[in-house]
């Protein structure tokens, strides 16, 4: 078997293995089902947390899924999907501390070696980051800054709660609050990458301002829910920012051209 050809299957392999795991994050772990009980989806018989239930649901929908699905759709370009599993990890394991939960450290451990499976199976590749010093666009950096100041105190607050302990919504025995400050740390690490990183702009993008939008609209539908910050101009200021972070138009940063030989 030539090498092409191995490389072929591996890519395959790689892309029903990347399907497998966004599954997993939509479907096992709630993802898309926690999303459902903002359009009122969901079983009514039950008074759902729906604020609680929309971080979460972005959490695993946006971030992991459509991570999982980038790289099944484009193996050949997996930088971006690594990079916003690596934020989502880091962000799960930011949560385990800051919360004092063990349990969020099992998931960053599992997104982990999910990426470390699907790494391998894409032949490793080196990450493509930003070389030399990092140009980033004004507009979108202001973006990033401005969302600091609304994403810092939903992560602190949710943090607060998983600290005390206050039982909020569990799904696969995992508590939702360590998992909204996860949330809230990934959307900020998410802004900082949107305005540094070429290419992993499109698929954070796509993320950063479903996950922040979504969660604007649970807190504006149901203020007086667990999980909600109770304040109608953050739930406003939320989701303008992440009308905002889809709406700005980056320019692609030109790539230097090598210089003929002589």
């Amino acid at each position: 078997m030539s090498t092409r050809t191995k490389a072929r299957q591996r890519l395959r392999l790689a892309r029903v293995v990347a399907v497998l795991f966004a599954l997993i994050a939509a479907v096992i772990l709630m993802g898309l089902i926690d999303l459902l009980t903002l359009p009122g989806w969901v079983n009514q018989d039950f008074e759902w947390e729906v604020p609680l239930e929309a971080s979460w649901g972005a959490l695993f929908t946006f971030f992991l899924a459509g991570g999982y699905v980038w790289l099944a759709l484009y193996p050949k370009t997996p930088s971006p999907a690594f990079g916003q599993l690596t934020i989502s990890g880091s962000a799960l394991l930011v949560a385990a501390v800051a919360g004092t939960d063990w349990r969020p450290l099992a998931l960053a451990t599992g997104v982990a070696l999910s990426g470390l499976v699907l790494w391998r199976l894409v032949d490793r590749p080196v990450p493509a980051l930003p070389g030399g010093r990092p140009s980033a666009p004004w507009a979108m950096s202001t973006v990033a800054v401005l969302g600091f100041p609304l994403w810092l105190p939903y992560a602190l607050a949710a943090f607060a709660q998983s600290r005390a302990g206050v039982l909020g919504s569990v799904t696969q025995g995992v508590e939702h609050w360590p998992v909204q400050g996860a949330v809230g740390v990934a959307l900020m690490l998410g802004s900082v990458a949107l305005a540094l990183w070429d290419e992993g702009r499109a698929l954070l993008r796509v993320a950063v301002s479903l996950s922040a939008v979504y969660i604007g609209m649970a807190e504006l539908a149901y203020p007086d829910r667990a999980g909600a910050m109770g304040s109608l101009l953050w739930g406003i200021g939320v989701t303008l920012w992440g009308l905002l972070v889809a709406l700005i138009v980056v320019p692609r940063r030109a790539r230097a051209v090598p210089a003929p030989r002589s």
